[in-house]
């Protein structure tokens, strides 16, 4: 049979590096029998997004539901190989067991093998809210803990967090699918970056060497508080007229890229400081995880036992009252000119004029 492997996460475990080294090797991958499938990016998110049935954006303002031919058009690549393919995308773990049986159907023909890379919850926590802020959240960091905590394993607000990170709950769903002596989960020490790499390679045959660090990899450097503070405040302030297409042109592909994808920051602005009691509770459900998955009979690369949290930084920020103008002018600066091109032309005008109703209003205080 032919051979796919699947990479479904999770998120925030080194992932992005991970695709942006087997995009960097593709040639190299071929020259050795293994096939990256080239799309959109380095990974394979809208194909994950179509399995998932997900809307990408705000849902009654612009959200896209992402068609199955995203799916098709990869699985069809996959189908005309004859080599060994690999496919990776982080949004394969919110794949619910309906989900999972469709995509198992379509890969009948396939001896499939599952590559999870994984990392201890409490260390996802300040990330996870950096992600949904990005995604236009209105909450604070304390207001966001208390909503997903509130009742561990649910979380309106944000629901796809526990969708992705019941890390048992999620292997178990894969392994019952796909088999478990098909399952892998790699523990990755953000300590040692070149583990996940080897490691990757030496499960899926991959020869040595030629998966390492990406040389083009791309900046995506956690936001300080103040930063983080900034884009909530933005978010606050969004006006609810606007769609999500103009949402992710001018502020998540322009403030927020500007601001996390500059290696500059104001050294004197704080990180994002997480209160002990979250990390208690995260380090809690993190080990009723952890036995699950080792009760399945995977198989474990590394330390899935570590509790280095004292590498968290542990508090709660002082309250912002500042911002350097450094630090307003990157975010000020980051408009993205080619997702402008990819825009609707009406959302163009419709962003234009509501810019423009605003200026006038301020300037002239028209009556109401």
């Amino acid at each position: 049979m032919q051979k796919l492997i699947i990479h479904p996460g999770f998120h925030k475990t080194g992932t992005t590096a991970l695709q942006q080294s087997l995009s960097e090797a593709r040639l190299a991958l071929e020259e050795v029998n293994f096939y990256y499938p080239h799309t959109a990016g380095h990974a394979h998110h809208r194909a994950a997004w179509a399995i998932i049935e997900k809307t990408w954006g705000w849902k009654k303002r612009g959200g896209r539901v992402i068609a199955p031919i995203e799916w098709q058009k990869l699985e069809r690549k996959i189908k005309n190989s004859k080599k060994t393919s690999i496919i990776s995308s982080e949004f394969f773990s919110e794949a619910n067991e309906d989900q999972l049986a469709n995509l198992k159907s379509r890969l009948n023909e396939f001896e499939v093998q599952v590559i999870f890379t994984w990392r201890p919850l409490p260390f996802m926590l300040a990330s996870s809210y950096q992600q949904y802020l990005k995604y236009g959240v209105k909450l604070t960091y304390a207001q966001w803990l208390e909503s997903i905590f509130e009742k561990p394993g649910e979380a309106k607000l944000t629901p796809s967090f526990w969708k992705r990170n019941l890390h048992g709950e999620v292997i178990t769903a894969w392994a019952q699918t796909f088999g478990t002596e098909n399952i892998s989960v790699i523990a990755v020490d953000e300590s040692q970056p070149a583990f996940l790499y080897s490691t990757f390679a030496e499960l899926a045959g991959i020869p040595v060497g030629i998966l390492k660090s990406p040389v083009h990899k791309e900046v995506n450097r956690s936001l300080t508080f103040t930063e983080a503070e900034l884009l909530l405040e933005i978010n606050l302030k969004y006006p609810k007229e606007n769609s999500w297409d103009s949402y992710e042109v001018f502020i998540r592909k322009g403030n927020i890229k500007a601001l996390s994808g500059s290696e500059e920051f104001d050294k004197n602005d704080e990180k994002i400081l997480t209160p002990q009691w979250a990390i208690d509770k995260a380090a809690l459900m993190n080990s009723s995880c952890t036995t699950q998955i080792k009760s399945l009979g995977v198989k474990i690369i590394g330390d899935i036992d570590r509790s280095d949290y004292s590498r968290i930084p542990v508090g709660v920020n002082k309250p912002v009252t500042n911002i350097s103008i450094e630090t307003a002018a990157r975010a000020m600066i980051g408009v993205n000119l080619d997702s402008i091109k990819s825009m609707h032309g009406k959302t163009i005008s419709d962003e234009f004029f509501v810019r423009l109703r605003q200026t006038l209003k301020r300037k002239f205080k028209f009556p109401r």
